[in-house]
């Protein structure tokens, strides 16, 4: 079953602050903590849920899902070519990662970025063919690749929009439970 857009707009509702600034990233291939360490400069110890790794905007969380490592961070922690390259070796990385005025989307495969694009303005490598994988997963999600136009109720929902994509290509389920009550590693970040 595909994901669509609407099926997050909770995230934003319920956790004001990741309008501000907030980084998704999710990395196949490690565990938890290696991931944890690629990207901190040290651990902390152990949150529960969002509003835990909320509390300091220095704060990189992590928990693992399936094969997966989910990395949330209310920064934009998970845009380092250095350091997500060096983690996609063997798999993947994807991260969405907002700040006031501007979004981005990253793909790296294997130590090599596929993909860097504006994700509000739907420019940049990646996104700009015709055929781009991203713009069909756009438009499964229920999202026009060719329109400047926010969505029906007013909004834009570019969180929800990459959100939904991620959750398609990698087929996790990102739950509430997940971001409610989840448990997140944490540690300082390296940026």
């Amino acid at each position: 079953m595909t994901a669509t857009w609407e099926e997050f707009t909770w995230i934003p509702n319920e956790y004001e602050w990741v309008h501000t600034g907030v980084s998704f990233t999710f990395v196949r291939h490690d565990e938890a903590d290696a991931v944890l360490d690629a990207m901190t400069t040290s651990t902390t110890g152990t949150v529960t849920g969002l509003e835990g790794v909320n509390a300091d905007v220095e704060v990189v969380g992590v928990a693992q899902v399936g094969d997966w490592v989910l990395a949330i961070a209310p920064s934009v922690a998970g845009l380092s070519d250095d350091v997500m390259a060096p983690l996609s070796v063997g798999g993947e990385v994807l991260t969405f990662a907002t700040q006031v005025g501007h979004s981005n989307f990253a793909q790296w495969v294997d130590g090599v970025r596929t993909a860097m694009f504006d994700a509000a303005l739907k420019d940049g490598p990646g996104f700009d063919a015709p055929d781009s994988p991203w713009r069909d997963r756009m438009r499964a999600v229920g999202a026009d690749p060719d329109s400047d136009d926010p969505m029906p109720d007013g909004g834009y929902h570019t969180l929800e929009v990459y959100l939904a994509m991620i959750v398609n290509h990698t087929g996790l389920a990102l739950t509430p439970d997940l971001l409610r009550s989840g448990q997140f590693q944490v540690g300082d970040s390296l940026e």
